[in-house]
């Protein structure tokens, strides 16, 4: 297969025969388009500067190329002579300086490309603008086609170096392939249910797919469509979505129409046959589709529920959105309506990612106020294409490695607030296990205690603290003790000890 067939382009491509006939240019023009908060009211006197400077055969204001419903203004580097591509990049840079000059203010650029180069330049699973990316440390946004404008939008964010980096890299690439008229007359197709093929895995209860098997060659008959029973091996689910033990898959094959009317009525006719028992519609997806059901900020998602008229629907899934070997689910409940127009959606939804994404209606959503409420194939995130590149076993792995050192982290400040505890405990234990007391002793004991200097001895041996007193009275001496209980009852022990013999003699 042709490099430039490979990607994530919903159009359809001729074939690679056909493509390997057609001229293609090493040279061509660039094409661009620039807010109108980063343009000036001398756009195009900086335009014709432009093109002396750099000895550019035409630099021109292009109104074909405006992006409908966004504000701005198009225009277009264009010399056919060889060897220009560098002064058209060096031309594109002084044009971005001068703007940048005027409004004080980081600004971005959109490059506008033939959409029949649009897959070449993603590459494989976006291998190639991941390469591009990593080179020119840009942020590049290869955005989804837009209904009746036949270039595709590539919105670049970073300083001016940056940009222009990742300007020549692009058309580097552009130049190694080379751009034919083809290329240019290539216009987005929106997704058509009848003529695509859709495979629909579905989870139901063991006795609903048993009601399904036993029934499916009425629906297959009338819908056109085939129907298996799978087995839970055959694809791989998150953790978060482990199938249960009376769990079964279903797989529907067919046109997408057909397949989505087909399950309509598999949903109503099981419905039908277990009325007590609500039904549970779990629809199997790629977990690397999980983040674009969603959208941002949950937009997608809740433009479905809406369509649906109320449907509750639930993305299952615990495996980051690179990962493409894993499957996750997508939970629908409510009514029976609800079930079947949020079903048909969501495997519309499915198909149009597998394709590449959906058409816009216009180009509003490529102004950064309006971004986040529409989808696009957004390559820009540098680690999120680091993560791809790894194999799923490092990042279970990862995940495996994060929650353990939650799990220890846990551990660890359970133990320090148990040692804090038991300090504690031990502290206020301690503290009473500690006995100040005084003691009354003939001054014959005393005199001895001090001729011998055996206070001295218990301090050592025993670590008590004894101190006599000063004040006496008549025939007794008084003598403070202060230590560890144990050890004071056996200095008191030892002093009455001394006591008897004084006694005995």
């Amino acid at each position: 297969m042709d490099q430039d067939q490979r990607g994530l382009s919903p159009q359809s491509s001729k074939s690679s025969s056909h493509q390997n006939q057609v001229s293609r240019s090493k040279e061509f023009q660039l094409d661009f388009f620039i807010q109108k908060k980063f343009t000036s009211d001398d756009f195009k006197s900086i335009l014709e500067e432009t093109q002396q400077k750099y000895s550019i055969k035409s630099i021109y204001v292009s109104q074909k190329n405006e992006i409908p419903e966004l504000e701005g203004l198009a225009f277009t580097i264009d010399d056919p002579v060889e060897n220009k591509m560098n002064a058209k990049c060096d031309a594109v840079l002084h044009i971005l300086q001068s703007f940048q000059e005027r409004c004080k203010q980081q600004i971005n650029i959109i490059l506008l490309i033939p959409e029949g180069i649009v897959s070449f330049l993603i590459g494989s699973k976006g291998s190639q603008l991941a390469k591009i990316i990593e080179e020119t440390n840009a942020k590049i946004t290869v955005n989804q086609p837009i209904a009746n404008y036949s270039p595709r939008t590539v919105k670049i964010v970073g300083d001016l170096n940056t940009i222009n980096c990742a300007i020549r890299a692009i058309t580097k690439k552009m130049q190694e392939r080379g751009i034919s008229q083809e290329d240019y007359k290539k216009v987005p197709e929106a997704l058509n249910p009848q003529k695509v093929n859709s495979k629909a895995k579905l989870i139901f209860q063991s006795s609903a797919v048993d009601y399904i098997m036993k029934n499916k060659n009425e629906v297959e008959n009338k819908y056109h469509v085939q129907i298996k029973a799978k087995d839970s091996n055959d694809i791989k689910l998150t953790q978060k979505c482990k199938l249960k033990r009376d769990d079964k898959i279903v797989q529907l094959q067919g046109s997408l129409s057909n397949v989505q009317d087909a399950l309509s009525s598999l949903i109503r006719r099981v419905s039908e046959h277990q009325k007590k028992q609500e039904l549970e519609i779990k629809i199997v997806m790629p977990a690397s589709y999980a983040s674009k059901l969603i959208g941002a900020k949950g937009c997608q998602i809740r433009d479905l529920a809406t369509k649906s008229k109320g449907a509750q629907i639930k993305v299952l899934s615990d495996k980051d959105e690179t990962d493409h070997d894993y499957n996750c689910i997508v939970q629908i409940a409510g009514n029976l309506q609800n079930k079947q127009d949020a079903s048909k959606l969501i495997l519309q939804q499915i198909e149009c990612f597998k394709n590449g994404g959906p058409i816009m209606d216009s180009g509003k959503f490529l102004n950064d106020e309006n971004q986040i409420s529409q989808l696009s194939n957004n390559y820009d995130d540098f680690n999120k294409i680091k993560r791809q590149k790894s194999s799923s076993i490092s990042e279970r792995n990862s995940r495996s490695r994060s929650q353990s050192r939650r799990k220890h982290k846990h551990q660890k400040k359970r133990s320090i607030e148990k040692r804090s505890v038991s300090s504690s405990y031990s502290k206020r234990r301690e503290r009473a296990n500690v006995l100040s007391t005084k003691m009354i002793i003939s001054n014959e004991v005393m005199h001895i205690l001090e001729r011998y200097d055996k206070l001295r001895e218990y301090k050592e041996r025993f670590n008590v603290d004894t101190q006599a007193e000063d004040s006496r009275r008549n025939s007794e001496s008084y003598l403070r003790l202060k230590g560890k209980l144990k050890d004071c009852l056996i200095v008191i022990e030892e002093i009455l000890n001394e006591q008897q013999k004084i006694l005995r003699k």
